[in-house]
């Protein structure tokens, strides 16, 4: 188990034994700090009968590990929505008879998929749940699902991790050199960073960010900066994190240069995506000229 999820599998376990697990539980967090794990780890937590934590070793286990567990359903989440045939599914699965052992649990990642005649399906059955049947839903953007499906379910929120530990266990599995920045691009999601590193996007980045300070320090030219950049898939992404943590806090005691930098910002990434045929490169030089003016 990742270190950092040790104290919410105990709390969890603990309910399991008392009975006092909720039917239906959320988690929540950033992508890539382990939501999948502690789902995983419940639901075999769950199935096993054997003892207070999965033994791996039982009927029930092995079945589960194969990935053919007939009291486990895991609803596809790979597509870009969720549709009400796979929660009518899930509700088929529910009502009927455990087959191992007495309990039926349901997998349903990026619950934020959902579309909303499969929500609305959800909720009917998270407010009359079987005995003994549990839905795991998990997210890291709650804060699009309906207030009614929050509130049928018992939510758990994995915190971020920025501390020393979370930067050690980075360093730990990868022979990479960890960038002090990372964890916080990442939003203190160690999984995502560690994917990040181990791809080499992490190190591109740091490039992209070294070529930014050089833009603004008048060390680096524009035409050198854009051919750095041009490649880049999640350039918003990156523009705004730097525009926070490095020109943000410059201009922090005027109030009128910061209002101007967030209307830039706001006005380049609503026309990236509504401007059809837009000149990317033309639009992008025309922002970072804009933003070095202001920070002069």
């Amino acid at each position: 188990m990742l270190p950092w999820l040790v104290a919410y599998q105990q709390q969890l376990a603990a309910l399991v034994t008392s009975a006092k697990l909720a039917h239906g539980l959320l988690l929540t967090g950033p992508q890539g700090i382990g939501k999948q794990q502690l789902a995983d780890y419940l639901a075999a937590l769950l199935l096993c009968p054997v003892s207070n934590k999965p033994c791996g070793q039982c009927k029930s286990c092995l079945l589960r590990l194969a990935g053919n567990h007939p009291d486990l359903l895991v609803i596809d989440s790979s597509n870009a929505s969720i549709g009400v045939d796979a929660i009518r599914q899930l509700g088929q699965f529910m009502a009927g008879r455990a087959q191992q052992q007495a309990n039926k649990v349901v997998l349903l990642a990026e619950a934020d998929k959902l579309t909303e005649a499969a929500a609305n399906a959800l909720l009917k059955t998270l407010e009359e749940p079987p005995q003994h049947s549990f839905i795991i839903l998990h997210s890291a953007h709650p804060d699009t699902l309906a207030p009614t499906l929050i509130s049928r379910c018992q939510r758990w929120h994995i915190a971020a991790q920025y501390d020393k530990a979370a930067q050690q266990w980075l360093a730990q599995h990868s022979n990479r050199a960890v960038p002090d920045f990372l964890l916080d691009y990442c939003a203190g999601a160690p999984l995502k960073a560690l994917a990040m590193l181990e791809s080499g996007e992490a190190e591109h980045i740091q490039l992209c960010f070294s070529a930014l300070d050089g833009f603004f320090a008048d060390t680096l030219s524009l035409p050198k900066l854009l051919k750095q950049l041009e490649h880049l898939t999640a350039l918003r992404a990156l523009l705004g994190w730097y525009l926070r943590r490095k020109l943000l806090p410059a201009l922090s005691t005027n109030g009128a240069k910061t209002l101007a930098l967030h209307q830039l910002y706001s006005r380049w990434c609503r026309d990236e995506t509504q401007i059809l045929g837009q000149n990317k490169a033309l639009a992008l030089s025309a922002l970072l000229t804009a933003l070095k003016k202001l920070a002069g």
